[in-house]
């Protein structure tokens, strides 16, 4: 079904079973107990729905899955490209217009999250549309409020829409993503209210446009950043990996291997955006901006090839691969803020700006580990898709492997013995790498390839480490690596379809039981991307 933008349905209709069960198909599959499930639960919200708002003439209801993003994490706001499955874990909301600007949204869930409500006129009032990243920089939302996601997706909308005052809705949400767990939750929960909050205006916008829009509306939460999980959910499609990358956006769909699963294991411990954690995703990201700016000041020549991240690699940049690990040597392993306003003058607003969003690192920003785990991550993002697809699952897990060791901070062995690890890039290893660059053994020369660069963005914990280190030892499974910004959340493990009750058995012995933690495992099937459902 492709119903118009103005199409609204009585909430019978809604309940139409037949209707739901063959619109549910196109998104899940022909299974019946998954169809089953989802039919029963989407009719409970339309059931609640109604005792919250009273009975609707229209009303509709729209979906966002979770992503999963199996490789290419911490650069798609960069521009590098990012590899994404739209998993069977979702936001829905049940929606219907106002007549006036007033957002009123409740959860379906009872005592888990307050009632929110609040007028678009009044938080956005007209003079101030038009420049949304101003607008953000001087408000200051309420931490922790969960309708922050909401008002991200309304608010954003109003102001690329700026000269119409548009209406408001009434939500009702649910949804079975865990929460603050690396399957961003909360980008689901903001596409799913702009698509929402489209339905309840009349309005359409292209794709690619949405993305844009999307990604850039949770900002408001304060975090800064890219649109990689709000493209996912979007373009994502059954069965398909989605390779995507930006500046400018492209999206390629590429069929999912059939005898492999992904396998979510969910470490239990929370990173939440909206708290303490925002600040160490916002300093990560600014150690790009800082690195790209003092590579361009030392090297000026270099300066109209480096527009992004992704720039930096002998291909783009026109250079061998030991001259890129000179430039990588001559960025400092940690600089202070006042270091950097000394060093770009004619840059302080810039680095300003960057500073505003998160709190100086006690030690200074570790720019040279972090750029070489970027340039090294996007090397690995490019070709995982062409690797996963011609089957060579060697190379897909040691893509996997090192990317998760970029962002280790400690290892276990096999007894379970943990240790610290150390993924700083001093100068000593980067001569090593120079040399081996240069060598005319080829065996060094394919040890220094970017793509084997680890780097240390340093954004795992203890819990993650040992999930990717219990997973390696099993039998069948490809590769592990974290999802999400890091800091918690969840590990996600490529692993054969046969092999896969190992895999849960192992984690639950040596991760869960140990910690005293109830299991939590998640078995992935691929889904359908955003939209209404009926």
């Amino acid at each position: 079904m492709n119903p118009s933008p103005d199409a609204g349905l009585p909430a019978q209709t809604l309940k139409d079973v037949v209707a739901l069960q063959n619109r549910l198909k196109t998104i899940f599959g022909p299974d019946p107990e998954r169809i089953n499930e989802r039919l029963h639960a989407y009719c409970a919200l339309v059931d609640n729905f109604e005792k919250i708002y009273g009975p609707q003439d229209r009303m509709t209801l729209v979906r966002a899955p979770a992503r999963i993003n199996l490789k290419g994490v911490h650069i798609d706001h960069r521009g590098g490209h990012v590899n994404y499955v739209t998993i069977d874990r979702e936001i829905v909301m049940a929606v219907s217009r106002r007549d006036d600007d007033v957002v009123v949204v409740h959860d379906q869930e009872e005592g888990r999250f307050a009632p929110g409500r609040f007028s678009i006129g009044e938080d956005l009032p007209p003079k101030v549309r038009g420049n949304w990243l101003a607008y953000i920089e001087q408000t200051h939302p309420t931490q922790g409020d969960w309708s922050n996601y909401i008002r991200a997706a309304v608010l954003r909308l109003q102001d690329h829409f700026r000269d119409t005052s548009l209406r408001g809705m009434n939500l009702l949400v649910s949804g079975n993503i865990p929460i603050a767990a690396g399957l961003s939750s909360s980008s689901a929960l903001v596409v799913a209210a702009s698509e929402a909050f489209l339905w309840a205006n009349g309005l359409s916008l292209p794709d690619d446009l949405k993305t844009t829009l999307y990604g850039e509306g949770e900002w408001y939460v304060g975090t800064r950043g890219g649109a990689g999980d709000h493209a996912a959910m979007i373009f994502g499609k059954k069965d398909h990996l989605i390779r995507l990358r930006f500046f400018p956006l492209t999206v390629e769909a590429l069929p999912f291997p059939p005898d492999y699963r992904v396998v979510v294991c969910n470490s239990l411990r929370q990173a939440h955006k909206a708290d303490g954690a925002k600040s160490t995703f916002n300093e990560r990201v600014a150690n790009y901006e800082i690195a790209l700016l003092l590579l361009r000041h030392r090297f000026p020549l270099l300066a109209e090839r480096l527009r992004h991240l992704p720039d930096l690699n002998p291909r783009d940049a026109g250079i061998g691969v030991g001259e890129l690990y000179a430039l990588v040597a001559d960025l400092p392993e940690r600089i202070t803020r006042d270091a950097l306003l000394r060093t770009l003058p004619t840059h302080a607003d810039r680095l300003e700006h960057l500073f505003r969003t998160h709190t100086e690192p006690p030690q200074g920003y570790r720019v040279r580990a972090v750029c070489l785990f970027g340039i090294a991550e996007c090397e690995r993002s490019r070709v995982y898709a062409d690797y996963l697809s011609s089957g060579n699952m060697e190379t897909v897990g040691r893509l996997m492997y090192l990317s998760h060791d970029g962002d280790r901070v400690v290892s276990f062995d096999g007894d379970g013995v943990c240790r610290p690890w150390d993924n700083r890039t001093s100068d000593a290893y980067l001569q090593r790498l120079v040399a081996d660059a240069e060598s005319s053994d080829p065996i060094r020369r394919s040890g220094a390839e970017l793509w084997r660069q680890p780097g240390g963005y340093r954004c795992s914990c203890e819990e993650l480490d040992h999930l990717v280190d219990i997973a390696r030892t099993v039998s069948g499974v490809v590769g592990a690596n974290l999802t999400g910004a890091g800091l918690g959340g969840c590990v996600l493990v490529l692993v054969r379809e046969d092999a896969v009750q190992t895999l849960v058995e192992a984690v639950e012995t040596r991760y869960y039981v140990p910690r005293d933690l109830p299991p939590s495992v998640m078995v992935c099937a691929s889904v359908q991307g955003a939209g209404r459902i009926l």
